[in-house]
């Protein structure tokens, strides 16, 4: 009973060093708030480890902040990239780009064609 104990211990302890260290995980935000109007712009990611992979909460905001989009996101090495599904709020669209410890940047690109680049640097989020 005592070996199985101790490997779940190592076994723990080894899944939360990976995490830990992977620099896919973690928020990355460009919301600023505007003292004048009270508005908050920007897009904010966090990317988080699930039983279901890693996946991301975006929220964008244009003044008042949007409802939260969660999707599975690919990291391989430094390559980053999730897909948007259409919703009520947003089109749906790609984002291809590279992550590092300092921030995530790349393209989103919409289905009408539209693109925008997005340089988030890691930080702590807006609401934490």
């Amino acid at each position: 009973m005592s070996s199985k104990i101790l490997f779940l211990i190592v076994a723990l302890f080894f899944v939360q060093n990976v995490i830990a260290k992977d620099q896919c995980l973690g928020t990355f935000s460009s919301y600023e708030y505007n003292a004048e109007s009270g508005d908050i712009q920007g897009v904010e990611i966090k990317v988080v480890y699930t039983r279901l992979g890693k996946q991301a909460a975006i929220q964008f905001s244009e003044g008042e902040p949007g409802a939260l989009i969660v999707i599975p996101v690919t990291c391989k090495g430094s390559n980053f990239s999730f897909k948007i599904p259409k919703t009520n709020e947003v089109l749906s669209a790609n984002f291809n780009g590279e992550i590092s410890k300092k921030n995530l940047s790349g393209k989103l690109i919409y289905e009408n064609g539209a693109s925008e680049q997005l340089i988030l640097p890691r930080k702590k989020g807006y609401w934490d």
